[in-house]
């Protein structure tokens, strides 16, 4: 608070131009005075009635010769001081100036002179500081030079009285991965906090979670009630979330209190998966005692990582490892390959190789496993036989055969295969020069006609088994004849052929004469 006091002050000045020092004293009336060795001092001060000029707070001092000659120069001087410990404010003087006086210089510069009333706006006066004017002129006349200064000064009177303004502003942060697995909890942190100079009272903190975003306990909005925060204080809140579904997902969360106090920050997280493919390659026919190949590729469609990706062959048969690829490791009946983590869209390739000494079926179920990923599975069936190996041997029981002798030749059938052969037929043809005579085996023996002769079909060949037919031929014709034997088996493709060569000749007669 501010106070503002005004008072006033006159000082009066007489001078004589040899003038008696009673017509001075007349001049000066009932002012403060005193007149010494030519100099005449006047005064007034505050407060009043100052009889001493020491004992004013504030004093207006006027002082110049108390005698002048006429039309010599000299100067008189207005002071104004203040001896406060406070500023005085919006001190203005004023001088009127006395006719028969020529004024030659003042300083400082009247503000405003108006027919010899001279006034200066001084503005403030500092504590224990004075401010001085100084006036020069010449007297035209003698007589008694008389001049009145007046001063107007007030006084600033400071009151302070100090009112602490205070304010409740509360802030938010809300925090939230950028990316996370849909199967996986999402942390959110929600901080309070109180920036401001007053406590926040009833704070509470809401948020209303976005289609597809819940708390671990399913709720879909969050409702904390936070309670007072002194100035500077902060609490943080731990929420987990749950995604239902992927994608992206924005939202915002409020904290009110008391007074108006109200704060709110936004976040956002990126809901993704993994989505395996698996695909298994290998053959659904093959050979026993023979390798099988089988490789299995599985690759991440999804839009997240795939991590601790585990793929399994689970075989079920007698069926015999010999080299896994990609560091699989065996266990029991099972194949396993840790494959790590697939990015989207990465794939990866793993292989094994096994055999069989059995006949029969195996069954391979592959399946792929990740986290956050539905697991996939792959159904293989490979079918493992055996090959029927028949060898064919034919022997003659003599050779050569002379003309219209007869050679029986034996035909053998043995299955050195890992399976049984079904339905083995036998085809005989005879060389030009044989003619056929009869036959026995395994199976019937008959004549087709012509050089052709057939073995009734015998229906299994164990493996390991044998059969042996015989056919007995006449030589009619001489020369290197040959006996061919054509097979074919349900498991043959095509004929395997085996032929005997035998020496048909015709001995030369001599014609012998006793003598």
């Amino acid at each position: 608070m501010n106070r503002v006091l005004g008072l006033g002050l006159a000082a009066v000045l007489a001078l004589g131009a040899y003038a008696a020092a009673g017509e001075s004293a007349a001049a000066m009336g009932a002012a403060n005075y005193k007149e010494s060795k030519n100099v005449i001092y006047s005064w007034a001060g505050f407060p009043g009635p100052a009889k001493d000029p020491s004992t004013a707070l504030v004093l207006l001092e006027k002082k110049g010769p108390a005698e002048v000659v006429v039309g010599d120069t000299f100067a008189y001087q207005i002071q104004v001081s203040n001896r406060t410990s406070s500023d005085v404010i919006a001190v203005s003087l004023e001088d009127v100036i006395p006719g028969g006086f020529a004024i030659e210089s003042i300083e400082p510069k009247p503000t405003s002179d108006a027919g010899g009333k001279f006034t200066w706006d001084l503005g403030s006066i500092p504590a224990k500081s004075a401010k001085l004017i100084t006036i020069c002129g010449r007297a035209l006349q003698t007589g008694c030079l008389a001049s009145t200064a007046r001063a107007k000064v007030n006084f600033e009177l400071a009151v302070p009285l100090v009112t602490r303004v205070l304010q409740c502003n509360i802030t938010l942060s809300k925090t939230l991965p950028s990316i996370a697995d849909v199967c996986e909890v999402i942390p959110m942190t929600l901080t309070v906090q109180n920036c401001g100079s007053y406590p926040a009272t009833n704070v509470c903190i809401t948020d209303n979670l976005p289609d597809g975003l819940l708390t671990e306990d399913g709720k879909s909005e969050i409702r904390i009630a936070v309670g007072s925060l002194a100035p500077g204080a902060a609490k943080t809140f731990n929420v987990n979330l749950k995604a239902s579904k992927t994608g992206e997902f924005t939202n915002t969360a409020t904290a009110s209190a008391d007074r108006n106090c109200y704060a709110q920050d936004s976040a956002t997280v990126k809901v993704t998966v993994p989505d395996l493919e698996l695909v298994a390659l290998g053959p659904i026919d093959g050979y026993i005692c023979t390798s099988v190949p089988y490789q299995v590729t599985v690759t991440n469609k999804g839009t997240a990582p795939a991590r601790d990706v585990i793929v399994t062959d689970s075989i079920n048969g007698n069926f015999k490892i010999e080299k896994i690829s990609d560091n699989g490791k065996t266990s029991r009946n099972n194949v396993v390959w840790n494959l790590g983590t697939l990015n989207p869209g990465e794939s990866r390739s793993v292989s094994l190789v096994g055999s069989s000494a059995v006949e029969g079926q195996i069954s391979s179920n592959f399946s792929v496993t990740a986290r956050c990923a539905s697991p996939k599975q792959a159904s293989h069936c490979l079918n493992l036989i055996g090959v029927p190996g028949v060898l064919t041997s034919l022997k003659d029981n003599c050779d050569p055969v002379i003309i219209n002798g007869q050679v029986t030749y034996t035909v053998t059938a043995t299955n050195t295969g890992s399976r049984d052969a079904t339905n083995l037929r036998y085809t005989i043809t005879l060389d030009d020069g044989m003619e056929y005579v009869g036959g026995s085996g395994a199976t019937a023996v008959a004549p087709l006609g012509g050089k052709a002769v057939s073995f009734a079909p015998l229906p299994v060949l164990a493996k390991g088994a044998t059969a042996t037919w015989t056919v007995t031929v006449k030589a009619t014709g001489t020369g290197d004849k040959r006996f061919r034997a054509d097979l074919l088996t349900n498991e043959l493709t095509s004929i395997v052929s085996k032929s005997e060569s035998t020496n048909f000749y015709e001995p030369n007669l001599a014609v012998v004469i006793a003598q």
